[in-house]
């Protein structure tokens, strides 16, 4: 089960990888559609598919961090 404090373990994580790769990500949009480093947002169907998508895989690394850290350190 998870508490509280595994909770936060998990959601701290997960918001900052979230911030900083969705500015990657956009720094990667921009340069492969206008071939400069901007931070121009895209339009909102791909903004929102972009941010699925990292959504998806911070989610992932943050549990699967979370258990590596349990199984390593227990």
């Amino acid at each position: 089960m998870i508490t509280a404090i595994d909770f936060q373990t998990i959601a701290i994580p997960f918001i900052v990888t979230l911030f900083f790769f969705y500015i990657e990500a956009l720094i990667h949009y921009n340069m492969g559609r206008y071939g400069e480093i901007t931070c121009d947002l895209p339009p909102s169907h791909e903004n929102w598919k972009i941010i699925g998508i990292i959504s998806g895989f911070s989610l992932i690394s943050s549990i699967v961090t979370y258990y590596l850290k349990n199984y390593y350190l227990n």
